[in-house]
């Protein structure tokens, strides 16, 4: 009878959103230019009708838990999909060529409408043109039905998104259509970088818009999410520096979560974030399944496996192979002198972009705010790092996207977790400081199984440091000649 209460009414939400709209933005006069959440605007609000309980006045409201507790991630029987056999070996390495080879998980094992998950996800999926799972998604996907902790290793640009999304929105989608809403998120997935938190959070809505998700992270007011969090919500994704900020002010209540995922694991230790992190995972109930996604292994996640993760499976679409990067990235590398470095980044970017996307890494503001106001002069670019405001921040990123502009010469901090479709050139234009980063700066292209191109410029002095990275990362660059370029070109 409860649960009844809370499920969405149709026929009012319209009203109800225009009614918070207006309530939220009296609580926000010190920032009124500021968008709503994603959930507001869309009318996904079903928690709303909690003002319709009698035990709980409106407004900021106790915090109480309707999901009932169950042994497992929401007591879920993982549903038939022998039409999607894995190949994975408990507690061993993943072998893709196993699934490439065995049984029934060739091209028919892959639709993703035979797999037994919510029909609103197959449908969702399939207007996105998604119809059929990569190799991590098959390989995840019965796992993780069945409740097991797990670690994900896997090259970048894979779909990892996807690999535990879908999973987790179809235990959650089932469960709810069952039970009602509760106000207390059910899933937790922690990001290094808002952009990629947003990325997660998009798909996540996208797929499963029946579900009320939220995504936090610094730089925007806080209430706002404080207040969202408050009529209830599903899926929480967020940067783990928001996530403790709200913890402390007693706005996010973790007692209920049933899944927890840390994605793309590796750049939480890179930009600092190992102390919150393990923070949260201690503040999160033992009965919990746990997934943990990344491009590299470093001794800081083995330790949070081993403290963490309850007898979890790996499954390693890298294995023994060094290669590390996606599949169809075709890799250049270019000498060029400090001072002539520049001038060569225009005929690059015709040559291999064609026209389409390019971006430009640098390692300082600085060199990113000169170059791109060189390449002003005759292209559309714009710089991207981290002196540049959110709002500013966000309509760069929303105009590169929207192909306002096809240059974006950004800082590694600035560009860390982006995830823009359709790049079809990177230009390493300073080397990377580590392999690791050289890994996700490539990947930014060549992403889903699509094609792309990486180039490295690098000075005579640093030829050491480019073997050092084919040796990292297992890849064999294609050296380009400068002046046969200029010559072709000009």
């Amino acid at each position: 009878m409860m649960r009844a209460i809370l499920r969405k009414s149709s026929s009012s939400s319209a009203a109800l959103r225009r009614t918070l709209a207006a309530s939220l933005s009296s609580f926000e006069t010190a920032a009124p230019s500021a968008e709503l959440p994603r959930s507001f605007m869309n009318g996904q609000i079903s928690r709303f009708s909690v003002f319709g309980r009698p035990d709980v006045a409106p407004g900021w409201g106790a915090v109480k838990g309707f999901h009932a507790a169950a042994s497992g991630p929401l007591n879920f029987r993982a549903s038939v999909t022998s039409s999607a056999e894995y190949a994975v070996d408990d507690y061993a390495s993943y072998d893709e060529e196993k699934v490439a080879k065995g049984g029934n998980s060739g091209e028919e094992g892959l639709e993703i409408a035979k797999l037994g998950i919510a029909p609103e996800i197959v449908s969702a999926l399939a207007e996105k043109g998604i119809t059929k799972l990569f190799p991590i998604q098959r390989a995840v996907l019965e796992p993780a039905m069945q409740g097991r902790d797990m670690i994900g290793r896997a090259k970048t640009g894979t779909g990892k998104t996807l690999a535990f999304g879908i999973p987790i929105m179809d235990k959650i989608t089932k469960f709810n259509a069952k039970h009602g809403r509760g106000r207390n998120p059910l899933a937790l997935v922690l990001a290094p970088t808002r952009e990629l938190a947003r990325q997660v959070e998009k798909e996540f809505y996208e797929t499963a818009s029946n579900l009320d998700t939220i995504c936090v992270y610094g730089g925007t007011p806080i209430s706002r999410q404080m207040n969202q969090l408050n009529y209830g919500v599903d899926v929480v994704v967020g940067t783990p520096g928001r996530i403790i900020d709200l913890l402390k002010r007693g706005a996010l209540n973790l007692e209920e979560v049933k899944f927890v995922v840390l994605d793309e694991a590796d750049q939480m230790l890179a930009v600092g974030f190992e102390e919150d992190v393990e923070t949260i995972l201690q503040r999160l109930p033992k009965s919990r399944q746990s997934m943990m996604f990344s491009a590299t292994m470093p001794n800081w996640i083995r330790s949070l496996t081993k403290k963490y993760l309850n007898n979890p499976l790996t499954i390693d679409l890298v294995g023994d192979d060094d290669q590390k990067l996606a599949e169809g990235i075709s890799l250049y590398s270019i000498p060029a002198a400090m001072q002539g470095k520049a001038s060569i980044i225009g005929p690059l970017f015709t040559e291999h972009a064609k026209g389409g996307k390019c971006i430009v890494f640098t390692q300082t503001k600085r060199d990113a705010d000169r170059l791109a106001y060189a390449m002003a002069r005759s292209y559309r670019c714009e710089a991207l790092h981290g002196d540049i405001s959110q709002s500013q921040r966000e309509r760069t990123l929303a105009g590169f996207r929207d192909g306002q502009f096809n240059i974006l010469v950004a800082t590694d901090v600035a560009a860390r977790g982006l995830d823009i479709p359709n790049v079809d050139l990177v230009i390493h234009y300073e080397l990377p400081n580590s392999s690791e980063i050289f890994v996700h700066r490539s990947g930014r292209t060549g992403r889903a199984g699509k094609k792309g191109t990486a180039i490295l410029i690098y000075t005579p002095d640093q030829t050491r440091a480019v073997r050092v990275i084919e040796r990292d990362v297992g890849c064999r660059f294609t050296e380009v000649n400068t002046q046969a370029l200029l010559h072709v070109l000009f």
